[in-house]
């Protein structure tokens, strides 16, 4: 439903606006197990039909493209009145329409007050046979019938279809009655596949559904290796916001999201940077009335409610008497399950001997409005129970943790944007972070690709310390990101006197890239562009820096990277900027009374013209273009010595 609701509000925006990369193979030297996996989707990834009285079913969920355009051409003008009155300040008139298409659509699948459904929903393909992936290929079922079709072609060219699994549910219900039922489909894999254990794959909801499960039946030791990425395990930010009527549109994250999705190269997000386009949070919130219409009684959606927000927000929208079936089911699972998220996951890797892994997108707002560390649509305090700082600032230099969670005081389990702190995780010692990684693009990222395979289908890696190649915090290597950064000789992420080159590597799939531009922040190098030529696709060049680094640790530092490259075919250039650590002498004294600090260090062109100028450039949309050309200036007349002639 995220991945649906995303796409919903990307058309919006478009009306509106008119590190490794190395190659990647498991070998039999790294141990892949035996186990068949099964996969447990994210929300909304089971197909749901209406059995009526008659035995016939209608499907009710796996929208029809074709009928939902008939809908839309069916409506046309009013869609274009609406249109016409939202330019005029009146979004409430497409709100109805819209509104009203949903309710139509989807009103079927609405649930009673005490969270029980309203019509006899089925799901789809409930069998084990129909749910597995070799099953659904020889018999010509719908591809559809596979959960996350995306993920799996790669899993299986390892273990082979017939160990390929789909996981089905009913994703309206309450979490515990979806592990339930999980238990019982585990059963019935193993039965059918003659293993003793599995290993469980799973995706956002599925992430919450399965570490449900193994706080209710991790005991029964069935699962091998179980993998969660971009979990909500304590919630979704998505639900909060539709639920407690604060839904405000992030246009540049939404965007930004989905160019990871699908892997573009080209920028589109600048192109809404300077829009005006809080038109579209009316259309929104026009919509929402009609929304929860149809998902206010779900239990699921009540589970998704992090655990600060849940009182509140309960209290805002459910009946204590009409409601009271679906309050005790939610209030037993945030109270009784939720609450023990990490005493029960580290039991069943303690105890129970089972590899859990969490893998959580960071360095993102929701794209709904939650103004959290997120992965867009989960909160990196969802996913992983770590503490973060504000959107937009850090930790103050020399922070080292709350450590509620992990107590060995010589983990560091900081990240080194300084903006993570992994110490109070779920599971500390079992839980990676990868920046800028968004929801639902594990596999669209190198590196969180690599770590889920090899945690998924081996047992080489049970903790964060278990392969260098896979450190606790790393930056996306997804494609559109382009260009990715480290220093020569410390870990990524942090720097030290040992250190005497940057790193930067082309992570395009197929453009060359040209670096034009860098800057340093929080130290005084100097790394020289001059004579740099392209660097080809998976490509690597270390540039020289000079400087002095103080001999301090824990201090934190950026480089911003300015570079050219022929798959952006709609910005004149790019730019990425890495966070780092410097780890290199007497540790920073933390000041405790000024906990918090701006996420991003004042460089370049900022740290010229001061905070007004750079809101009032920002607003008007020209701001990233004359940064990149201060950039490229700055750097240009101090590799030519000009700067410090002028300083002379």
């Amino acid at each position: 439903m995220f991945k649906k609701f995303a796409a919903v509000l990307l058309s919006f925006v478009l009306i509106a606006v008119s590190c490794s990369v190395s190659a990647f193979a498991l070998t039999p030297e790294d141990g892949i197990t035996d186990y068949p996996v099964i996969l447990v989707p994210g929300y909304s990834g089971t197909q749901l039909v209406l059995e009526n009285d008659d035995g016939t079913k209608t499907p009710v969920w796996g929208l029809d493209m074709d009928k939902v355009l008939e809908r839309v051409l069916a409506r046309v003008v009013d869609l274009g009145k609406g249109l016409v009155l939202t330019a005029k300040g009146d979004a409430q008139y497409i709100g109805d329409v819209v509104g009203g298409e949903i309710v139509d659509m989807l009103g079927v699948l609405a649930c009673n007050p005490d969270g029980t459904s309203v019509n006899n929903i089925k799901i789809l393909n409930p069998s084990v046979e129909e749910t597995n992936t070799a099953y659904i290929h020889e018999n010509g079922l719908p591809e559809n019938y596979i959960g996350e079709p995306d993920l799996y072609p790669e899993i299986a060219s390892y273990i082979g279809e017939a160990k390929c699994f789909s996981f089905t549910e009913d994703w309206r219900m309450g979490v515990p009655e979806c592990a339930t039922r999980l238990d019982e489909y585990i059963q019935q894999v193993k039965e059918y596949t003659g293993k003793d254990k599995v290993n469980l794959l799973a995706v956002s909801h599925g992430g919450q559904v399965t570490a449900t499960y193994l706080s209710m039946f991790g005991y029964k030791q069935d699962v091998d290796n179980a993998v969660l990425t971009v979990p909500a395990i304590g919630g979704a930010a998505l639900a909060y916001d539709i639920m407690s009527d604060t839904v405000k549109l992030d246009e540049y994250t939404l965007v930004y999201f989905l160019e990871h999705g699908f892997v573009s190269e080209t920028e589109f997000k600048w192109l809404v940077q300077a829009q005006q386009l809080g038109f579209l949070d009316d259309v929104i919130h026009a919509l929402v009335p009609y929304v929860k219409s149809v998902i206010g009684n779900f239990c699921s959606i009540w589970d998704f409610i992090p655990a600060e927000y849940y009182e509140d927000v309960k209290a805002q929208n459910l009946d204590p008497v009409e409601n009271a079936g679906l309050i005790a089911k939610s209030d037993a699972f945030h109270n009784d399950i939720m609450a023990n998220f990490s005493e029960s996951l580290q039991k069943c890797i303690d105890d129970y001997g089972m590899n859990v892994t969490i893998i959580a997108g960071t360095g993102n707002p929701s794209v709904t409005g939650l103004q959290q560390n997120a992965d867009a649509i989960i909160t990196t305090n969802d996913s992983t129970g770590a503490t973060t700082a504000p959107y937009g600032q850090r930790f103050n230099d020399g922070y080292t943790g709350n450590h509620l969670t992990c107590t060995d005081a010589s983990h560091n389990h900081i990240s080194p944007d300084m903006q993570v702190d992994g110490s109070s995780a779920y599971i500390p010692e079992n839980t990676w972070y990868v920046n800028e990684l968004f929801h639902g693009m594990t596999f669209n990222d190198q590196y969180s690709r690599q770590l889920a395979i090899t945690t998924l289908l081996t047992d080489k890696i049970t903790d964060v310390y278990s392969d260098s190649a896979y450190p606790q915090f790393h930056a996306s290597t997804n494609a559109c990101n382009v260009v990715f950064a480290r220093f020569n000789n410390s870990a990524e992420g942090y720097l030290s006197s040992a250190d005497t080159s940057l790193v930067i590597t082309n992570i395009s799939k197929e453009h060359p890239l040209q670096i034009t531009a860098i800057t340093f922040g929080g130290v005084e190098f100097k790394a020289s562009t001059l004579g740099l030529s392209e660097i080809a696709p998976g490509e690597s060049v270390e540039i020289p820096v000079t400087g002095t680094l103080p001999d301090v640790s824990r201090q934190f530092m950026q480089v911003s990277v300015d570079y050219y490259s022929d798959g952006n075919l709609l910005a004149p250039t790019g730019r990425r900027t890495f966070d780092f650590t410097i780890m290199n002498g007497t540790p920073a004294v933390f000041d405790a009374e000024n906990t918090f600090v701006d996420a991003d260090c004042a460089m370049g062109l900022r740290a010229v013209i001061g905070d007004k100028q750079v809101e009032k450039f920002e607003k008007i949309g020209i701001l990233g273009l004359l940064e990149t050309i201060f950039n490229i200036i700055n750097s240009l007349f101090s590799q030519l010595g000009i700067l410090d002639y002028i300083a002379k």
